[in-house]
């Protein structure tokens, strides 16, 4: 290809042929991601000559996306509440969805006041956790996750943001980190995987074939991720204390009555998407001190 022009033609044509949806926009981000350029210079340097390094890359990436591998793998990037964050396949795709989690997140540190201490669980990229702490700068956060491959991208995402040193960051299972160190928190905010087993073999390809199971599946029923972190809660949720997860279509009153097996008075709401499906599960718990000991949530009680 002798030109911008032919090469993103060529590529628009070529992903629509391979039942690629948004063929123009994939084609053009592909290739303004491999030029450098923002889209008024990609428009109006159209006529441009193309070196041949440059379009081997981005044909690279065009054969990879018509083979599914993620848009966003491609570029290494991904739009989230306004801010750029990097991704790699360690790391689930932050999704638009996921908004609602923060706006709910937001609101519950509200009711808690001006400053406090949140856990954000299973970081995965860090998005939701640098997003909370740019929104809430004097509140203390942590951040856990089990890969050690996700929380150095996510730690990558604080400092690119200005957040590294607002963070404390911990490898660990849940809320394990945070127990083996005897902290306490206000709020515990989580996205956790919530697709049940049985389901994830029939997601879209470029989810089920390259994003990360760990961060998908949530076991036979996808509540199991919610019943290991509310049996943790106890010890580490002060009281009053709020949490806030995502959950999966239909899943809120499910959540919702886990929620309300901690021992205290418990108040929850389920938030909805756009759509109206199902999206947050909040919960206050007020009055009584948080103590399980080793009673664990029954499976099935959903």
């Amino acid at each position: 290809m002798d030109t911008v022009g032919e090469a993103y033609r060529w590529a628009s044509s070529f992903l629509d042929k391979n039942g690629v949806e948004s063929s123009l926009f994939e084609a053009e981000l592909l290739l303004r991601t491999a030029l450098g350029w923002d889209r008024t210079r990609f428009f109006t340097e159209w006529d441009a000559p193309l070196n041949r390094e440059t379009f081997q890359r981005f044909r690279e990436w065009v054969e990879r996306r018509k083979q599914g591998v993620p848009l966003q793998y491609l570029t290494g990037e991904q739009e989230f509440y306004g801010r750029t964050f990097r991704v790699n396949p360690s790391v689930l795709i932050p999704r638009p969805d996921t908004e609602v989690l923060v706006e709910a997140a937001l609101k519950t540190m509200d009711q808690k006041g001006p400053t406090g201490r949140a856990v954000d669980i299973g970081t995965g990229s860090g998005a939701l956790a640098v997003t909370l702490a740019a929104e809430k700068p004097d509140w203390e956060w942590w951040a856990l996750d089990r890969s050690s491959e996700a929380l150095a991208l996510a730690r990558a995402n604080a400092e690119f943001h200005g957040m590294e040193e607002k963070i404390r960051w911990l490898q660990g299972d849940w809320l394990t980190p945070l127990m083996e160190r005897e902290m306490m928190v206000d709020v515990i905010v989580s996205n956790p995987p919530y697709i049940p087993s049985a389901d994830i073999d029939g997601l879209e390809r470029q989810v089920k074939d390259y994003e990360p199971r760990l961060a998908l599946d949530g076991g036979e029923d996808g509540l199991d991720p919610y019943r290991r972190i509310l049996e943790q809660v106890p010890d580490v949720l002060k009281c009053p204390g709020w949490i806030a997860l995502e959950v999966g279509e239909g899943q809120g009153a499910a959540v919702a009555r886990l929620l309300h097996r901690l021992p205290g008075e418990v108040q929850t709401s389920v938030i909805p998407d756009l759509a109206g499906r199902d999206r947050v599960v909040t919960g206050r718990v007020d009055d009584s001190p948080l103590t399980f000991g080793s009673a664990a949530i029954p499976h099935g009680g959903g």
